[in-house]
């Protein structure tokens, strides 16, 4: 979601903005307070609202008075390559130069300003591990190690349970290399293997889980068991 444009009149170059098609499947669509003002208001309320002004108040305050926002979304047909995100970046990159106020990441529940989006996303590689987010929360027999975000490159997502305390940073790593090869177009079917940056070895054991319904991923998800080597 990109706030304070609207998708009129909207200039996207090859050059300058890195963009050589519309993603296949990708929709534009503008909303504004005027006739969807309640669409609008509701990304800023309750707990999820809670989250985005906990993160940055003025930033929050800035894109909840945006007159109107811009979405991008769909179903990407070809995604064998990362073109398409690059390509999405780019037309976001197009909004930016056209005066956005802000970025929504609904995926990862993240607002981004102008200049961060651009610092951290523009022209840089594409790489799933900036795109999404792992999250820790305390269970009664360990931590739940779990990511937001892959829905984005059509991959599931990611969860460990009952992960020791002092596994987390481990097994954080098993989850950005799962991240990292799943936003490469692979689906984890069986064991593998993966290699972390530290030097550890680490077999992982998916298990797919077809459950869109689920609010902690909005996605399909894999119950990873991680075997040590």
């Amino acid at each position: 979601m990109i706030f304070g444009v609207s998708g009129e009149d909207l200039e996207v170059s090859r050059e300058k903005h890195k963009v050589d098609e519309l993603p296949e499947g990708l929709d534009i669509r503008t909303f504004t307070r005027e006739d969807q003002g309640e669409w609008i208001d509701g990304w800023f309320t309750g707990t999820y609202g809670s989250v985005l002004k906990e993160a940055d108040s003025s930033l929050f305050e800035i894109c909840r008075q945006a007159k109107e926002c811009t979405v991008l979304q769909g179903s990407i047909n070809n995604d064998s390559t990362l073109d398409y995100m690059r390509n999405a970046i780019g037309i976001i990159q197009a909004f930016i130069d056209k005066g956005a106020v802000g970025i929504l990441d609904p995926q990862v529940i993240t607002l981004y300003s102008p200049e961060q989006w651009t610092e951290k996303f523009f022209d840089k590689e594409v790489n799933a591990q900036n795109h999404v987010m792992i999250l820790t929360s305390q269970e009664d027999d360990g931590y739940w190690l779990h990511t937001r975000g892959m829905a984005e490159f059509g991959r599931p997502d990611v969860g460990i349970n009952n992960v020791p305390e002092d596994k987390i940073h481990d097994y954080e790593q098993v989850i950005g290399q799962m991240i990292y090869y799943g936003g490469q177009g692979v689906f984890f079917e069986q064991e593998t293997r993966l290699h972390t940056f530290d030097g550890k070895t680490f077999v992982v054991r998916p298990e797919f889980v077809n459950d869109f319904e689920n609010e902690d991923y909005n996605n399909a998800y894999y119950n990873v068991t991680v075997i040590e080597e």
